[in-house]
C-alpha cells in the first residue's frame, strides 16, 4: 500500500468539502450584499419660506417671531402609476433608546419643554393623490406669544398607511410601513447660547425583549440637541467595588427636552442578588457629565439571568456528528480502494501463471525478469 498516495486522496477529500462549505458562505453574502433597495412609492419636498435662516439644508430651519401664524408648506408626489393616500402629521423630534435623536410619533417629549411642535402645529392631514399626482399641503404652526427659549424641534412625517416597505437610509420604517420625514427646526432668538442639561433621573431594572435588563435614564432638558454624545457605564458590587458590567454609547445625539433610557445588558455570566452601583461618564465635546447610582438586583432578577445563560450554553452535537460521517466516508473509501488494490494484484498473479512456459533446464532468473509490476497510475491533478 502506498501511504503517499493515500495521504495524496484523503487531503484532496477534504480539500474540496472546504471548499464546498466556504463557498455556500461566499455566495449567501453576495447575494444579501447585492439585494436592491426598494424605490420610494412618494417622495415629500419642503417649500422653504423667507424666513429660513440657512438655504443649505434641506429642512426648514426658521426664524419665528412670537405670536405669528408660521406656515409650512410641503410638496407631496406620488410617481407610481397607481393611486395612494398617504398621511401627513406633525411629530415632535425625540430621542430613541439607541441614542440617536429621531422623527417619529412618539410620547417621550420630556415635561422641561416649554412648548412642543405638535402642541403650536394643526393637526394631520390625509391626502388621496392619483397617479403621477402631486399636491402642496400646508400646515398652520401658532407661536406663543411669549415665544420661548431655545430650539422647537420636530418635523411632518408622512407614511403609505396600506405600504409594507423597507426603508432606505434616508427614511424610516414604522411597523414596517415605509414612512419619510422633514425635520422643522423653529428658533425665536438663534443666536442664544444655551447650556446643555443632561440629568440621570433614575435607573431601573426591567424586561426588555423578555430579558432583564439595566435601564438609565437620561435626560435633557435643555431646548436645544446636541451631537458628539459619548456614554461609558460601569456596574460595581457595592460591597467590593468589583466591576462586573460595562456599555458605551458612541457619536450619539438627543433632541430638545427629550429622555431615552440608555440599556445595560447582565452579561453572560452569573450574577447575585444584592446591592450595585452605576458609575456613568457622558461627553459631548467638551462637556462633561458624571453620575453615580446605588440600585438593587433581586433574587428574582438573577434568577431568571442565570438560568437564561446556562440554558444558552453551545451545543455542538451536529459538529461531532458531521465529523463522524466524514470519517465514515473516509474509511469506506480506503476500505474500497485497498479491495481494489488487492483484486487488481490477485489478477496479475493468475495471468502469470498461466502463461509461462516451463523450460528444460533450470536457471538462475534475471532480477529484471522478475514478475511485471503494476504501472502507477497518474495522481488526479489539483
Amino acid at each position: 500500500m502506498n501511504l503517499n498516495k493515500l495521504k495524496g486522496w484523503c487531503i484532496a477529500l477534504l480539500a474540496v468539502i472546504g471548499l464546498l462549505g466556504s463557498g455556500s458562505l461566499i455566495s449567501a453574502s453576495a447575494a444579501t450584499k447585492a439585494a436592491p433597495t426598494p424605490a420610494s412609492d412618494f417622495t415629500i419636498t419642503p417649500l422653504l419660506p423667507k424666513n429660513q435662516l440657512s438655504t443649505k439644508v434641506s429642512y426648514f430651519d426658521l426664524k419665528v417671531t412670537p405670536g405669528d401664524n408660521q406656515s409650512l408648506k410641503v410638496s407631496v408626489i406620488n410617481p407610481t402609476k397607481s393611486s395612494k393616500t398617504l398621511k401627513v402629521m406633525p411629530v415632535n423630534a425625540t430621542t430613541s433608546d439607541a441614542g440617536q435623536a429621531v422623527y417619529i410619533p412618539s410620547n417621550r417629549t420630556d415635561p422641561s419643554a416649554q412648548t412642543t411642535f405638535t402642541k403650536m402645529t394643526s393637526g394631520a392631514v390625509t391626502v388621496h393623490l392619483a397617479a403621477h399626482q402631486g399636491k402642496t399641503i400646508t400646515f398652520a404652526t401658532r407661536i406663543p406669544a411669549s415665544g420661548f427659549t431655545g430650539q422647537v424641534l420636530g418635523g411632518l412625517f408622512v407614511t403609505d398607511p396600506k405600504a409594507r416597505r423597507s426603508s432606505s437610509s434616508s427614511a424610516f420604517t414604522l411597523e414596517n410601513r415605509y414612512a419619510e420625514v422633514v425635520a422643522v427646526s423653529l428658533w425665536c432668538h438663534p443666536n442664544q447660547i444655551l447650556p446643555i442639561d443632561l440629568k440621570l433621573a433614575n435607573v431601573t431594572v426591567k424586561k426588555q425583549n423578555g430579558q432583564p435588563q439595566i435601564l438609565a435614564k437620561l435626560r435633557n432638558v435643555s431646548p436645544t440637541l446636541f451631537g458628539k454624545f459619548n456614554v461609558q457605564a460601569r456596574v460595581l458590587r457595592r460591597s467590593n467595588g468589583q466591576q462586573v458590567l460595562t456599555n458605551t454609547l458612541k457619536n450619539g445625539s438627543m433632541a430638545p427636552n427629550s429622555w431615552f433610557n440608555f440599556e445595560i445588558g447582565l452579561g453572560k455570566k452569573s450574577l447575585s442578588a444584592g446591592q450595585y452601583v452605576l458609575k456613568l461618564h457622558a461627553t459631548s465635546g467638551k462637556r462633561v457629565w458624571n453620575f453615580s447610582r446605588d440600585f438593587s438586583l433581586s433574587g428574582k432578577t438573577v434568577r431568571t439571568h442565570n438560568a437564561t445563560i446556562h440554558s444558552k450554553k453551545p451545543n455542538y452535537w451536529w459538529i461531532w456528528l458531521l465529523l463522524a460521517i466524514v470519517l465514515v466516508i473516509l474509511l469506506l473509501l480506503l476500505a474500497y480502494w485497498l479491495g481494489k488494490r488487492g483484486s487488481d494484484d490477485d489478477d496479475d498473479d493468475t495471468d502469470d501463471d498461466q502463461t509461462t512456459t516451463p523450460s528444460a533446464t533450470t536457471t538462475t532468473p534475471d532480477a529484471t525478469a522478475s514478475k511485471p509490476t503494476d504501472e502507477k497510475p497518474t495522481p488526479p491533478k489539483s
